[in-house]
């Protein structure tokens, strides 16, 4: 739990917040060619649940755009709450424009009703297949912070640091990126 309150900060804005996840768009591409590094398609949006109509209307409105957005940019979701509070909702597409449209549109619809100080994170997952190396990456969005980092988990509660820095070092220039690596929080156990 002290993981999430380390994430605490004053939220920004949803166009700064904006701006930052759709820098990404460019940064996929990179990341592919110099790194082999393949989106999956799949993305999610963790909130801090709070009991409440607000909150529960805010999901229905969430839940309704994304269920108008099927047809339109082909877009599947489906929400999990896990152990620590947090709802996750969970976007599959397949083409990343799509996919950073979603995701952007939850994190505005959380912050028009008045909940942008529960938004954790974004998460885009990636796959790496590159020196038989096919294993699942991912880059973080902190809300709080303004800024991507990358998260590469290689088993129990152990990541790749080195294969972190790599990442930082393709993108650094595109995607709005954390600097500072004592906030490259890991985020175990993604409901993916």
């Amino acid at each position: 739990m002290n993981f999430f309150r380390r994430f605490k900060k004053n939220p920004i804005s949803s166009k700064a917040s904006s701006d930052a996840i759709f820098s990404l768009s460019s940064g996929y591409i990179t990341l592919e060619t110099k790194l082999g590094l393949k989106n999956t398609g799949r993305s999610a949006v963790s909130i801090k649940v709070v009991d409440g109509m607000y909150f529960s209307d805010m999901k229905e409105d969430i839940q309704r755009f994304l269920d108008a957005s099927k047809t339109d940019f082909g877009l599947r979701y489906r929400t999990v709450s896990d152990s620590y509070g947090y709802l996750w909702v969970i976007i599959e597409g397949k083409h990343m424009e799509d996919i950073l449209a979603g995701v952007t549109a939850v994190g505005d619809t959380v912050e028009e009703k008045g909940f942008s100080d529960k938004l954790l994170a974004a998460i885009f997952e990636f796959r790496s297949n590159m020196d038989n190396n096919d294993s699942i990456q991912y880059l973080i969005y902190n809300y709080r912070r303004n800024n991507f980092y990358p998260f590469i988990p290689t088993g129990q509660k152990n990541r790749d640091t080195e294969q972190e820095m790599k990442i930082l070092s393709a993108v650094e220039q595109e995607v709005h990126f954390e600097k500072d690596m004592a906030f490259w929080y890991p985020m175990w156990d993604l409901p993916f």
